[in-house]
């Protein structure tokens, strides 16, 4: 497989409304997100609470997204922080990783986790990531990038029906 025509840089303004274009085909195809009360995509990708956040550029055209960000779910970081021993503000949580549904397949995924995760480490932070037990593809790609599940959690969201997420982080 090769990387040649795919760059992963960080997000810039301008990328939003296709990253928010990607998060509406990615929804529409496989419900992810599971929780979007507004399904207001670029809000969803907008969250204050980024470190940071990366496109994947596939021959000049945006493919991909994903963050990194201070907090998930209350649940999940008890679980990591526990796990890990360590307090809750020394996780970087890897978010929002969408890739286009025309550009699966190729490896963007993989480069934009470990962009995500590598930043994590650069921090000094653990890196860990919820998902939902329903994204078997996700739950695949993480697994198979040696990303270990700490355990599974129930995220009850403020409107909507309750739903269970398995908690991965990537040890050192």
């Amino acid at each position: 497989m090769t990387f040649a025509r795919v760059v992963v840089r960080p997000r810039v303004v301008a990328d939003l409304p296709a990253c928010a274009r990607i998060a509406s085909e990615v929804h529409a195809l496989d419900g992810y997100p599971a929780y979007l009360p507004s399904r207001h995509f670029a809000k969803f990708l907008s969250s204050p609470d980024a470190i940071e956040r990366w496109v994947a550029e596939l021959d000049g055209e945006v493919v991909g997204h994903v963050a990194l960000h201070r907090r998930t779910v209350e649940a999940a970081m008890v679980l990591a922080a526990a796990a890990f021993r360590v307090p809750e503000h020394d996780l970087g949580v890897v978010a929002r990783l969408l890739v286009s549904p025309d550009a699966r397949r190729l490896g963007i995924g993989a480069r934009l986790l470990d962009q995500a995760a590598s930043e994590a480490r650069a921090r000094s932070l653990v890196p860990i990531l919820d998902v939902a037990v329903m994204y078997a593809p996700a739950i695949a790609l993480y697994e198979r990038h040696g990303w270990e599940r700490l355990g599974t959690i129930t995220f009850a969201p403020p409107s909507g029906e309750a739903f269970s997420e398995h908690v991965y982080a990537l040890r050192p």
